[in-house]
């Protein structure tokens, strides 16, 4: 392609993002503050399609006030790019902003031999912000090829509490401000935490494009699928079992399959595409924790889209436990512990969260628990759990249930969803837990705080 035509295509992108930036409902995130825009290693910005990664780093870039050039490789008319047009496209990039020292480069993970140029400008000392939508860019990719020159941040849909935020909401302490908030989850419950789909007026067709988009585009193409036909029955199958149990010999016998191996890569696809994620079975040998697990949709929303052939509490109760699922996975990382879940002959636990090899909380999900059935069984499971895993942080989530139950020395919690989200949107680790590595970490706080007020009064 011909240097003007490189040139046009910027100004094009430089006029789309400038829009983009103009909505007034556009709210900052809390991942803005982890892109240090000063730092010398690359700014990797992951995540699913659409949830919002340009424009959290363009917030952070005005926020820093630097000036920076921008290129989406997402842009059809760049699809075709060979490694050896990177050269041309950053010398349009500076005849379309002028000089700049920060460097926003939007999915650039599927240009050839795109890591040999974020090396090379990192040598000569440019700022790079980048972001991308296959996790793969997250882990083997960049560890391989930019050892040690990055810093990750993972972004993901909005959280209902930052649905509320996009909504300009206030606290919900007061009863119309409680019942305003349960509204407002029924329409997070339905819709999710896509940005677009706040909006779009046809949800359906909104989340069919991003599906096929996510398949065939991060999916399919990246990893040049040999069986596209099995790649797709095995997403349809994951994503109509959401908030279900998955095992990959029992779908290749379903899909009439012989290489279980084929159909556990491809599980892997999805994972790194970001349409899915899996659970795995909690258990203190390794390979009890890879044997089995349970998969869960990237966005309640996107689930939603699958939901045709159920109906009643079985959608109500697998979308909420959905729902559970991202609330725990966005706060994994910053209250550090993993997620699992857990069944013997007896009792399953929906969410087991372990911290360093200690069970730190133990959560049920239950839609509806009227029938005294229902509510002895997932009681009686999280007591059960309780005294096995000497774990006395015990959860369950329901529908519109607010309530304390004892017995014995251990105490559940019975609390609404809407009531859990904001709560969690907000907790911290416990300072009881490893006092020596919290004291650690409120020093390095200090010291930084203090180093940026210095760096303030120079």
């Amino acid at each position: 392609m011909h240097h003007g035509n490189y040139v046009e295509i910027l100004k094009g992108q430089k006029k789309e993002l400038a829009r983009l930036m103009t909505d007034p409902s556009l709210i900052e995130r809390r991942e803005v503050a982890k892109i240090d825009l000063d730092s010398h290693m690359a700014q990797i910005v992951i995540g699913v399609r659409r949830c919002g990664k340009s424009v959290l780093c363009r917030m952070a870039l005005a926020k820093g006030n630097v000036s920076f050039g921008y290129i989406d490789f997402d842009d059809e008319t760049l699809a075709n790019l060979k490694a050896k047009d990177l050269n041309d496209v950053l010398e349009a990039a500076y005849e379309v902003y002028g000089p700049f020292e920060h460097l926003f480069l939007d999915e650039i993970q599927d240009v050839p031999s795109w890591q040999l140029f974020v090396n090379r400008l990192l040598r000569q000392g440019m700022h790079l912000v980048i972001t991308g939508s296959n996790s793969r860019l997250l882990s083997s990719e960049l560890a391989t090829h930019l050892t040690g020159r990055f810093m990750s941040v993972e972004l993901m849909p909005f959280t209902f509490a930052e649905y509320r935020r996009y909504l300009r909401r206030g606290e919900v302490e007061l009863a119309e401000g409680r019942a305003e908030a349960r509204r407002d989850f029924d329409v997070y419950f339905e819709n999710g935490g896509f940005p677009e789909a706040f909006t779009v007026s046809d949800r359906k067709t909104y989340f069919k494009l991003l599906y096929d988009s996510i398949l065939f585009r991060d999916i399919l193409r990246r990893h040049k699928v040999r069986n596209p036909k099995l790649l797709m029955d095995v997403a349809y199958v994951m994503m109509n079992n959401f908030a279900c149990e998955v095992s990959a010999l029992k779908l290749a016998r379903q899909l009439n399959v012989k290489g279980v191996h084929t159909v556990q890569n491809y599980i892997g696809y999805l994972e790194e595409g970001y349409m899915i994620e899996t659970v795995s079975l909690y258990g203190r040998k390794a390979w009890e924790r890879t044997r089995i697990g349970k998969s869960y949709a990237i966005d309640v929303g996107f689930a939603n889209y699958f939901t045709g052939i159920l109906a009643g509490d079985e959608k109500f109760g697998r979308c909420l436990e959905n729902v559970v699922f991202l609330q725990l996975r966005n706060r994994r990382a910053e209250l550090d512990f993993d997620i699992y879940f857990w069944k013997d002959q007896t009792c399953e636990i929906d969410f087991l969260c372990e911290r360093r090899g200690r069970v730190m909380k133990l959560i049920q999900v239950a839609y509806d628990i009227k029938s005294e059935k229902t509510r002895k069984r997932e009681l009686s499971a999280l007591f059960s759990a309780g005294k096995k895993f000497k774990c006395d942080d015990l959860t369950l989530v329901t529908d519109r249930v607010d309530e304390t139950v004892k017995e014995g020395r251990q105490t559940i919690r019975i609390v609404d969803i809407v009531t859990w989200l904001l709560e969690t949107d907000r907790e911290k680790i416990r300072d009881d837990l490893f006092p020596k590595g919290r004291a650690a970490a409120e020093e390095a706080q200090k010291a930084i705080a203090e180093r940026a007020r210095a760096k303030a009064d120079a």
